[in-house]
């Protein structure tokens, strides 16, 4: 009787010291990536991070369609997703109870890592004497639908140029229907937020030369306070067969989650997707945009500690905390 306790004792150490010798990021789960329309890019892209982090992390990952960054952030908030993509201006928007968020916070998204940056595209025919976004004066000029992340950029912008929006025709259209407009000249310009090529573009410099009005804006330190988070980029000519390249402003993509999953499984999605972003460049074109330095450097919200704890095992400076923190009150 004796001898069997001892065994059964040292059993119970043995299960104990395997348990806890698991190695941390290991930690599977089970999770819902909300993404975005089938067909896109964020939910082709998805599919592939999902079909990774699976494969290293020992979690099964289901994606599902949705309408895009306000519908994933209302998503996590209703811990009907775990994963989320959502546009860092859609996110700032949130926790600063800005735009569609106006008077309502919004708490409980944390940032997993910056993926890839969206450019802002001011489109013209060109053959119109439009050259500057101060010419759009008098024009009429798609926007975006009402209300929605690429709306608020796009009046941002043109204010920021001085351009209201009772000095020109505004139209609240899908960007389709804007290239549609632009087509039948019953629109001057159309303005998109989108990776590079945006399909409608491309499509519609098959038959028509193209000119982008360009942007530089975030040397001012008035716009970087509004709109913090824009940074520089530059549509490259070769992105449309254009005869020269044009400055622009930047929205990043992120991986973002709900605060309260546990840290080693944030962790382990981390440290699966960011130890292999070979096999997601080999899968997807947007694959070779993702990196663990760039996706530690968001500007918008509050990393993860799991995710964060990732970041610094890399020997990289921690990120550095963002002043658009959520509040804990």
């Amino acid at each position: 009787m004796k001898k069997i306790k001892i065994l059964s004792v040292l059993m119970a150490l043995l299960l104990m010291c395997s348990c806890s010798g698991k190695d941390e990021g290991t930690t599977g789960g089970s999770y819902m990536l909300a993404t975005g329309k089938a067909g896109g890019t964020y939910y082709s892209l998805g599919t592939c991070l999902a079909s990774v982090w699976d494969k290293y992390s020992q979690s099964t990952t289901n994606i599902t369609t949705t309408e895009g960054s306000v519908n994933n952030i209302e998503m996590l908030q209703k811990e009907n997703a775990d994963f989320a993509f959502v546009q860092s201006d859609i996110l700032h928007y949130a926790i600063a109870g800005e735009e569609m968020y106006f008077e309502d916070k919004q708490k409980g998204v944390s940032v997993v890592g910056t993926l890839y940056s969206e450019y802002a595209q001011f489109v013209v025919n060109a053959s119109t004497e439009i050259k500057t976004i101060p010419d759009l004066n008098g024009k009429t000029v798609a926007v975006g639908k009402y209300g929605t992340a690429t709306e608020a950029a796009a009046r941002k912008i043109l204010e920021a140029y001085g351009i209201t929006y009772d000095m020109i025709t505004v139209k609240y259209q899908t960007f389709s229907e804007a290239m549609n407009g632009l087509n039948s000249g019953s629109i001057d310009a159309a303005f998109a937020v989108s990776s590079l090529p945006s399909a409608n573009i491309l499509e519609y410099s098959q038959t028509h030369e193209i000119r982008f009005l360009p942007i530089s804006l975030t040397q001012s330190n008035a716009f970087k306070r509004s709109c913090p988070f824009f940074s520089d980029g530059m549509i490259p000519s070769e992105a449309y067969g254009t005869e020269n390249s044009c400055s622009t402003v930047c929205i990043d993509v992120l991986l973002v989650c709900r605060t309260n999953l546990p840290a080693a499984n944030v962790l382990g999605v981390t440290k699966a997707l960011f130890d292999n972003t070979d096999e997601v460049a080999s899968a997807h074109a947007k694959g070779a945009d993702i990196n663990s330095v760039t996706a530690s450097e968001t500007r918008i919200g509050t990393m993860h500690p799991g995710a964060s704890q990732y970041y610094n095992s890399l020997g990289e400076e921690a990120p550095k905390e963002n002043s658009e923190k959520e509040e804990t009150e």
